[in-house]
C-alpha cells in the first residue's frame, strides 16, 4: 500500500468513525430533549410541584430526604416505568443499562445535585452505589466520565 492510498483509507475510516460518533451524539440529543418529559404529567406533575422544593433543601440521600421521596413514591413508580435513564426502570437494574441511560443519568445526578443543600456528585456515586448496587470499577468508570465531561 503506497502512501497516499494508505492516507486515503485512514481519511476514509475517520470519516466513518464521525459518522457513527455523530449518530451517537443525535441519539443523546434527542435523550436531553425528552428527558423527564413525564415530570409534566398528571401523574407526576402535582407530586414533584409540591415536594420538589422540600427535596432541594435536603441533603441527597439524607434521612430528610428519603423521607420525602417515600411521600412522592405514587409518581416515582410511574416516573421510573416511563424514563429508562433510571435503574428502577429495568429488571436487572444498574446491569441492564445502556451506555446512553449512563450517560443520561450521570447529567441528571450531575443537574439534581444542582438544587440540593450540598452540591456533591461524588457523594451522589457513593449513595447510589449502596442503593443499585454497582460495583467499584463501575463508579470509577462514572468518575472517569464525569472528570472527561468536565462534571467533577
Amino acid at each position: 500500500m503506497n502512501k497516499l492510498s494508505n492516507f486515503l483509507s485512514v481519511l476514509v475510516h475517520k470519516c466513518w468513525v464521525f459518522y457513527y460518533m455523530s449518530k451517537i451524539c443525535v441519539a443523546l440529543m434527542v435523550r436531553a430533549c425528552r428527558h423527564d418529559a413525564s415530570k409534566f404529567s398528571k401523574y407526576e406533575e402535582p407530586y414533584f410541584r409540591k415536594y420538589s422544593t422540600r427535596l432541594g433543601k435536603s441533603v441527597y440521600g439524607s434521612k430528610e430526604y428519603k423521607g420525602h421521596m417515600q411521600t412522592i413514591k405514587i409518581a416515582l413508580k410511574h416516573h421510573y416505568a416511563n424514563n429508562s435513564h433510571h435503574p428502577e426502570f429495568h429488571d436487572n437494574g444498574f446491569d441492564d443499562m445502556s451506555l446512553l441511560d449512563k450517560i443520561e443519568l450521570l447529567a441528571d445526578w450531575k443537574s439534581a445535585n444542582k438544587r440540593h443543600k450540598k452540591d456533591d456528585i461524588l457523594n451522589s456515586l457513593e449513595v447510589n452505589q449502596e442503593r443499585f448496587g454497582y460495583t467499584d470499577a463501575e463508579k470509577e468508570r462514572l468518575k472517569k466520565t464525569l472528570k472527561e465531561t468536565k462534571m467533577l
